[in-house]
């Protein structure tokens, strides 16, 4: 009998807790001769997997369709290998799976879902059926262990018939139709004057009358029907996979194009994450629910138990799935490529805190909700930014007050690798490298370490002024007056939409340039019923540049200003350039919207390349929330990264836990 040594890799971008939870549970096969083993790449950060076995080649072939059907597809999986082998490498060790690590057991898997999820099964709608694969059923709460298939088929029957159905249990609301109010607080439109420049004159008095502020929640969706989901939404393959995941994320895509019920720009969609709404999923999905719309419900001070298990968002950053923020506790390899100077640090956005603690061997992380707070409240931060002011449109621009902390640590978190038995004692700092950061919580920036590890900053986004009123008196006091002028007297109704614009203190710099983009493009509805958001615009601009079809457009102008600290943008040029095209005829919004994109990430690389020509751009880093915008990544990465690789820490987010452990290598801690 002919016997063999084969080894099965699965090569993974960051640690899976049920792949390691799969390869302790082959140790147990005893008709094999089984050996386990996890091996991590240090330029890479990959984790490879692997089990290998010594059998005959007939209890081998049975065994590779065994590890194919339990090994499920999770989001962070980026190759699988089977090789044969002289040796084993591996050892009869079990893994010993972290705490940190959530994700185990699972929910429900590939031979427990078909019988509970499967409305021809005759288990079908019972919740607690148990499986000794994925031990899903341990993970139900008392509440969900007590519901019957007629409990939730009458779930269903509820829904139908008041258009939505309340879910304490797992702290949401699902609706047939989107919900009344998807702001948490909204203001009627000022009443706009027949003589606008009027307006501008009492822009203040306005501003002082806003007590109230509007939040736009991004739509939600709960996906009822999988085979549906190409004839709704705009979805890519790499899309529908992570969908499928284990992981069950949120994505962001925009619906089919002129959809008659999906009006929104974006939605966040994601399938059925856990038992309960598999059950009801398919119940819908027999009655001809496509999709459902789903609010959440956690309030302030929720237990940390709810809010980890809220829904993983991804965004796809250099052909890596990142988080745009993680929400979960957990670990990494204590990096060997760079010196941790610092025990632990901290860093907090206005939603939650993000606390990290290295070890001898590791970094640990965990997640806390901060809860309701005033806006008036000081953060606890170390890293919380100073505001930045508005910039003047004028050349002689004024300085803005800037820290670039935050930046720094969103470099040095980049740039960490993972390598096990590696040592430096000696100090070493990261060199020769530029970050392009870009958050909607922080501050835009390009800032650059040198030869010497010496930070400057090289470049700020201006934020915006508060109101669409200064905004047009700056245009009015700027070269772009004439522009202004004309596009006021040809197109009014836009113009009295600008001037009603509002603009928070947390909206992101560029999020805030793109929604004014959107007004003078006349990408919104005038007759909107509603004052209109910053991030609803802002959404409404991406999804237009994500329809473009093509790569040609036109040019749009993002010169820079020098100011006495560092170089800004002269924001009113480039918008004095979009209404140049706007009244010049160009009616494809789409391109306007794709160009605006396109042209900014040339800038970028001219910016970069001037840099390189400084000090030696070596590491090229993006980070930040903007980036979750796959049509600037998508340019960025076309005209910056065939010249300069960019860098992103595939172990991280894009902004959250990746800024508090970057904390840790900065050289100085803030007071």
């Amino acid at each position: 009998m002919s016997m063999h040594n084969i080894r099965f890799d699965f090569v993974c971008q960051r640690h899976v807790p049920l792949y390691e939870h799969l390869c302790n549970q082959y140790l147990e096969r005893s008709e094999f001769n089984i050996s386990i083993g996890a091996e991590s790449e240090l330029q890479t950060s990959k984790i490879r997997y692997f089990i290998e076995a010594f059998a005959p080649q007939a209890q081998l072939e049975s065994l590779a369709d065994d590890i194919a059907s339990d090994f499920l597809l999770s989001v962070w999986l980026l190759d699988t290998h089977i090789q044969r082998i002289e040796q084993h490498s591996g050892q009869r060790k079990p893994f010993n799976i972290k705490p940190l690590h959530s994700g185990l057991p699972l929910n429900f898997c590939q031979h427990c879902q078909p019988k509970f999820g499967d409305n021809q099964h005759p288990s079908f709608g019972n919740i607690n059926l148990q499986c000794h694969h994925c031990m899903g059923h341990e993970k139900l709460s008392r509440d969900e262990k007590s519901l019957t298939q007629t409990d939730i088929a009458a779930m269903a029957n509820r829904l139908l018939s008041h258009k939505s159905l309340p879910l304490p249990i797992l702290g949401i609301t699902l609706w047939l139709t989107p919900p009344a109010a998807i702001l948490s607080s909204t203001i009627q439109p000022s009443t706009i004057s027949q003589n606008a420049d009027e307006q501008l004159t009492n822009s203040s008095q306005t501003n002082a009358s806003m007590t109230k502020t509007i939040k736009y929640q991004r739509p939600r969706i709960l996906v009822c029907n999988p085979n549906s989901l190409n004839s709704h939404f705009i979805v890519n393959d790499s899309q529908v996979l992570a969908l499928s995941s284990i992981e069950k994320p949120l994505l962001r895509v925009r619906p089919s194009s002129e959809h008659p019920s999906l009006l929104a720009p974006l939605y966040d969609i994601q399938f059925a994450e856990n038992r309960l709404l598999v059950i009801l999923t398919e119940v819908l999905r027999q009655k001809g629910i496509n999709w459902l719309h789903v609010t959440s419900d956690i309030e302030p001070h929720t237990n940390q138990e709810a809010l980890l298990n809220e829904p993983l968002r991804l965004a796809s950053i250099n052909q890596h799935w990142l988080p745009i923020t993680t929400l979960s506790d957990g670990s990494i390899p204590l990096p060997t490529n760079v010196t941790c100077l610092h025990d632990e640090h901290h860093y907090q956005d206005d939603q939650h805190t993000f606390k990290v603690q290295s070890t001898k061997t590791d970094i640990n992380w965990q997640v806390s909700d901060n809860g309701a707070k005033s806006s008036t409240s000081a953060s606890a931060s170390p890293l919380t930014l100073p505001p930045v002011l508005a910039s003047s449109c004028a050349e002689d621009s004024n300085t803005i007050t800037s820290d670039i902390t935050t930046s720094l640590c969103a470099l040095n978190a980049a740039v960490l690798r993972c390598a096990p038995n590696k040592n430096h004692h000696k100090a070493q700092f990261v060199k020769h490298a530029a970050v392009l950061y870009f958050s909607q919580q922080n501050a835009c920036q390009i800032v650059t370490l040198d030869s010497q590890s010496n930070p400057e900053l090289f470049f700020q986004l201006p934020t915006l002024p508060t109101s669409g009123y200064e905004i047009c008196h700056s245009l009015s006091e700027s070269p772009q007056k004439s522009l202004l002028d004309k596009f006021k007297q040809l197109f009014p109704a836009e113009y009295n939409q600008l001037l009603d614009l509002h603009i928070q203190a947390d909206d992101g710099a560029l999020s805030q340039l793109m929604a004014v983009a959107t007004l003078i493009i006349g990408a919104y509805p005038v007759e909107t019923a509603q004052r209109v958001t910053v991030t609803e615009l802002a959404d409404k601009f991406i999804a237009l540049a994500m329809s473009h079809h093509g790569n040609n457009a036109p040019r749009i102008d993002f010169p820079l200003t020098k100011g006495a600290a560092h170089r800004s943008l002269n924001w009113c040029k480039t918008l004095g350039t979009l209404m140049s095209f706007k009244l010049a005829g160009e009616t494809n919004l789409a391109k306007l919207a794709f160009a605006f994109h396109d042209s900014f990430a040339d800038y970028l690389s001219h910016w970069v390349e001037h840099l390189d020509q400084n000090i030696g751009v070596k590491q090229l880093v993006i980070a930040g929330s903007e980036f979750a915008n796959p049509v600037l990544t998508e340019r960025v990465q076309l005209r910056i990264g065939k010249n300069f690789p960019l860098v992103v820490n595939p172990l991280l987010d894009l902004d959250g836990v990746n800024i508090a452990i970057g904390g840790l290598y900065l050289k100085q801690r803030r007071r």
